[in-house]
Order: structure tokens, then sequence, then C-alpha cells
């Protein structure tokens, strides 16, 4: 078992940089020109709708700081705007425009044509299999987040 989990260890450290190597590609690809942290949050954002600040780092597992940045970044490009809170007129929310939902279309074409280029050989059923285990394995991470004394990311 201790010899399987190490195995598993490694696989997840060089999935991680290959993942950071796959987002330097996409945006490359695309032709967007940001940070991958700001594309991070622009995906998120898609994802979540109309979000608080604080919602949208408790989402990403960041610092508000650290997201209020991307955020400032992301505005100046016109790909993002913040709204006033339907519910609370004291606070904002964020928001893709018309043109940040058009970046993070051509960031998720990018992506689907990088991951078609780098697993030519899979099945449908190989694709669904890791995606499966992938969620899963999310899943036990958020779910014992605690146990595992994780803090938020403050970088």
């Amino acid at each position: 078992m201790e010899d399987t989990q190490a195995a598993l260890w490694s696989e997840l450290v060089s999935l991680v940089h290959g993942l950071k190597d796959l987002n330097a590609h996409v945006l490359e690809a695309s032709g967007i020109r940001c940070e991958q942290a700001g594309a991070h949050v622009l995906g998120r954002l898609a994802l979540l709708g109309p979000v608080r600040l604080t919602e949208l780092a408790h989402a990403l597992g960041l610092d508000p700081s650290s997201v209020s940045r991307q955020v400032t970044a992301l505005e100046r490009y016109g790909w993002v705007v913040r709204e006033k809170d339907p519910h609370d007129q004291r606070a904002q929310r964020l928001e893709l425009t018309d043109k940040g939902r058009s970046v993070v279309a051509l960031l998720r074409e990018a992506r689907q044509q990088a991951l078609r280029k780098l697993t030519p050989g899979w099945s449908d059923q190989d694709m669904t299999d890791l995606t499966s285990r992938l969620a899963r394995l999310n899943t036990d991470l958020i779910a014992h987040r605690d146990l595992l004394g994780a803090r938020q990311e403050t970088a």
C-alpha cells in the first residue's frame, strides 16, 4: 500500500507540473494575453456566474486579496465587471462581460484541442474513466480538507 501511495503522489506531482505547461500552451495557442491565474479566475467565474469576490476566492481556494488583483487586471481588459448585488446594494458581484465570455470560449476550445493532441489513442471510455476518478479524488480532497488541516492559499 505504501508503494502505491508513493507512486500516486509522484503521478500527482507530475500532473501538477504538466497542467502548468498545458495552461501556458493553451494561453499561447488561444492568443489571449493574460496570466495563468487570470485565466483560472475567468474559468471559475464562468462556472459560478455572478458572485461576490469573497465567494469567488473561496471557490478558488485563494486569499481574496490575490483574487482581487487578478480581477482588477481582468476588468482592465474589459472581461469582468462589478455590479451591485441585487440582494444587498452595499455589495458588488463580479460578472463576465460578453467579451469575457468570448475569451472563456476561446480558452475552452484551445484546451480541448490540446487535450485531443495529447490523448490521440484514448477512447471515450478512457476519458470517462479518468474523469470519474479525478472527480472522486477532488470530491474527497474537498470533503476532507479540514481533516488534512488545509488552509486557503495566500499567494
